[in-house]
């Protein structure tokens, strides 16, 4: 179908300080006003071009904006630092031109995504609606780091692509596999030198190694008291950053500006990686041709009721969607997790040792009687391999990415790999997956890694959800304290959101290991700043169950598999 359509290319959109903005226009022929959808991006505004044939045909114009000092905006490009306002000023040009009816809506994920709750903070009344995507609010803890843990893909791949010049930055002189390898046991001039470009966002963003007054100002929940318009939050279960759309949407239906938005945010949540792939398989899994949709079209639904007053039921949905993985089919609830699901606890226990394929460790739903624990040695040198999970998409090409079996690492000593007994009955779990951990270390600081995992009755073990943990940052973000070698402390682990049904005769898993690489970059086990060229140390690990530590796996869910149900309401 050819779509006939007015383009305005390179407008200049200026800004309260004087730097002009880039966007190209693409509006339904014919002359007169229309609601308008606007996206803005870091990453040139022709890749979102072929959307505007969808949005023109639909009875919208479509503004696409190349952010601050990117391709051909003036201006200096300081990720997540100017979209507040310029978010604010942009709007404000498209309300005053006279091809925009009053009726603004925000669309876009990943960085598109972030963009958009700084720019609907201002209340602006125009902003109608806001559809992000796969976006992170607490950049501290979900993007440059994972609660503390070192992002190594997130802060030097995605800096050196898209904030190092305003052309495409060249590749073809080196394999990202090489640079992974290259950045252990070395320095960040050492990394640079290997990509040939100074890395400034990188170095700002290492200066500022604790939660202080800089990461405070990029965080957007304190954007949730001022936001007036309704939502439509997009998620992935495989993707690494959406955890804060999971939080935006809960966080803007209870403290919204107004009774519209606390009512009217809606949730989606799929098999999905960070690009929502439409295929049917993602890591191991195949979802059934019921997990694809066109989450295009679900936004235009949504984009009808609040910019057209198109109203085709999507009014009187439930308010969250989520596909349950191991049924393959989709669900629908008023909140999140649903209202049904309730939390249960899975204890850590051995019978000698919880490493290797050997392992005897248990999850169970009775304490552990007497004190125990399993020790393994963490060498920074000899990292685990990533294999699975939620994975950064710049890693997509070197490793396993999503549900994937384990087998592979499951092997090596410095995992602990626990397990439950086979389930009487199909187990369904839904909502955000958490773990209390006890553990000890002979180090001044270093990393705990956690993967819940699917086994189905054959033995194969499928990692579902990661989460990590710095232990310097066990009690605070913004107040890091060191370990005392030997001393007992509790992690609090948070994981992804997830909603599964685990069969009959399965079981649920719990891997434990200190290192994830190149997800993570290994931590050398020192209380020193990241790449401070100190020599890495092996560290004892120890993680401690039973008597007075009670680890423990915290699960939400719907049915929980057996005959006997004990709860932690």
């Amino acid at each position: 179908m050819v779509v006939i359509m007015t383009v305005l290319l390179n407008q200049r959109v200026p800004m309260c300080d004087g730097v002009e903005l880039a966007a190209d226009v693409w509006l339904p022929s014919g002359g007169g006003s229309w609601p308008i959808v606007l996206s803005r991006t870091p990453y040139h505004r022709n890749t979102q071009s072929g959307n505007a044939a969808r949005f023109i045909e639909r009875g919208y114009g479509y503004v696409v904006q190349d952010v601050r000092g990117k391709f051909d905006s003036d201006g200096v490009f300081t990720a997540l630092e100017q979209e507040e306002s310029d978010g604010r000023d942009t709007l404000d040009w498209i309300a005053e031109q006279r091809w925009c009816n009053g009726r603004i809506g925000l669309w876009g994920r990943s960085y598109l995504g972030i963009v958009q709750l700084p720019a609907a903070s201002g209340g602006y009344e125009a902003l109608k609606c806001i559809v992000p995507g796969v976006a992170p609010l607490d950049f501290f803890n979900d993007w440059i780091r994972y609660d503390g843990c070192f992002a190594l893909a997130n802060i030097i791949r995605w800096p050196f692509e898209h904030t190092t010049a305003r052309t495409r930055t060249a590749t073809s002189h080196f394999a990202w596999s090489d640079v992974w390898t290259s950045t252990l046991g070395s320095s960040l001039d050492d990394v640079e030198a290997r990509l040939g470009a100074r890395l400034e966002s990188t170095r700002r963003w290492l200066e500022h190694d604790r939660l202080d007054e800089y990461w405070e100002r990029l965080d957007q929940r304190r954007y949730f008291d001022s936001i007036k318009c309704p939502g439509m939050h997009q998620a992935g279960y495989f993707d690494h950053l959406s955890r804060g759309q999971f939080a935006a949407a809960a966080g803007i239906t209870e403290r919204g500006a107004t009774e519209k938005a606390r009512e009217q945010q809606y949730l989606i949540v799929g098999p999905w990686g960070h690009s929502m792939t439409d295929a049917t398989t993602y890591g191991d899994l195949d979802f059934g041709p019921r997990s694809v949709v066109s989450l295009l079209d679900y936004s235009l639904r949504f984009l009808d009721l609040w910019l057209r007053d198109v109203d085709d039921g999507v009014s009187s949905e439930p308010r969250i969607r989520y596909f349950l993985i191991g049924e393959n089919r989709w669900m629908s609830a008023s909140r999140w997790p649903p209202e049904e699901a309730y939390e249960t606890e899975w204890y850590l226990d051995s019978e000698g040792s919880a490493a290797g394929l050997g392992s005897t460790g248990t999850l169970s739903r009775e304490t552990p009687r007497a004190s125990d624990w399993d020790e393994f040695e963490y060498d920074p040198r000899d990292p685990v391999p990533t294999n699975g999970g939620q994975v950064y998409w710049g890693l997509n090409e070197m490793v396993p990415v999503g549900p994937t079996e384990q087998h592979p690492t499951l092997s090596r000593s410095d995992v602990l790999f626990y397990r439950s007994r086979p389930f009487a009955a199909p187990a369904t779990i839904a909502g955000p997956v958490r773990l209390e951990l006890w553990v000890s270390s002979s180090a001044r600081d270093t990393d705990f890694i956690a993967k819940f995992c699917a086994i189905d009755p054959l033995g194969a073990v499928t990692v579902l959800t990661v989460g990590s943990l710095r232990c310097r940052f066990r009690h605070s973000r913004s107040a890091p304290e060191p370990l005392a070698p030997g001393d007992v402390v509790k992690l609090d682990i948070q994981m992804n959101h997830i909603a599964c049904t685990v069969p009959a005769d399965s079981r649920i898993g719990l891997i434990v290991t200190s290192s994830c690489f190149p997800r993570i970059l290994p931590h050398d086990n020192r209380y020193e700043p990241t790449w401070s060229g100190a020599e890495p140390v092996v560290a004892r690990q120890t993680v401690h169950h039973g008597g007075g530590y009670r680890s423990r796996l915290i699960l939400s869910v719907i049915e929980d598999g057996s005959s006997t149900v004990t709860s932690c309401r």
